[in-house]
């Protein structure tokens, strides 16, 4: 009995003697957690500066987007629209067999693709006696790019006509010596159809 008191007495005093240690052990243990914690939250706080960066990537983006799009119709106008294999590549489609429609041969294609943007409803409308005299009309499908400032120097804008039911405002240039007219939705910025005009 008395040898187990004094095993017990014994484990104890060395229990005691460990005590201040691990308490501290245990309170730099804490600190330094709480130090990590708190630059991991200090470094996710994005900055003011951070926001004003999106919103500037986002700006210069939109730029790219309308900038490839001006390329895309460029490189287009300048097809001999009596090429029909060069508006087929351009457009990434295939027009179909002509069709006559009085003195002009008529080509369509469902759909198709210029640039990063799809278009619907291709037709290619041509003059029987001189196929390079034609016009291309193509819609484009959402999502769209919006057009709020001029795209050529020489662009014009017009409002929707009050006396026309359903008008809608375009963009009126001259590209590469063809007309290019690009015809906006309701809000006046969203390009919804693209007419080019080859004479």
């Amino acid at each position: 009995m008395d040898a187990s008191v004094e095993k017990c007495a014994s484990s104890s005093k060395g229990g005691l003697r460990r005590r201040p240690w691990v308490a501290g052990y245990r309170c730099l243990t804490i600190t330094i957690a709480a130090l990590v914690l708190s630059a991991c939250s200090s470094g996710a706080r994005p900055t003011p500066s951070h926001h004003l960066n999106q919103r500037q990537s986002v700006k210069s983006g939109s730029e790219i987007g309308t900038e490839r799009f001006k390329n895309d119709i460029e490189r287009l106008a300048s097809v001999r629209f009596d090429d029909v294999d060069a508006l087929n590549e351009q457009l990434h489609t295939h027009l179909g067999a002509p069709t006559r429609q009085g003195l002009r041969d008529e080509r369509t294609a469902e759909r198709g693709r210029l640039g990063d943007l799809e278009v619907r409803n291709i037709t290619l409308r041509s003059d029987v006696d001189n196929p390079a005299l034609a016009k291309l009309t193509f819609d484009v499908a959402p999502p769209s790019i919006a057009l709020e400032e001029i795209i050529w120097e020489d662009s014009t804008i017009e409002p929707p006509h009050p006396d026309a039911p359903g008008s809608r405002a375009y963009w009126s240039a001259q590209v590469n010596g063809v007309k290019v007219v690009l015809q906006l939705a309701p809000d006046q910025k969203t390009l919804t159809h693209v007419l080019i005009s080859q004479r």
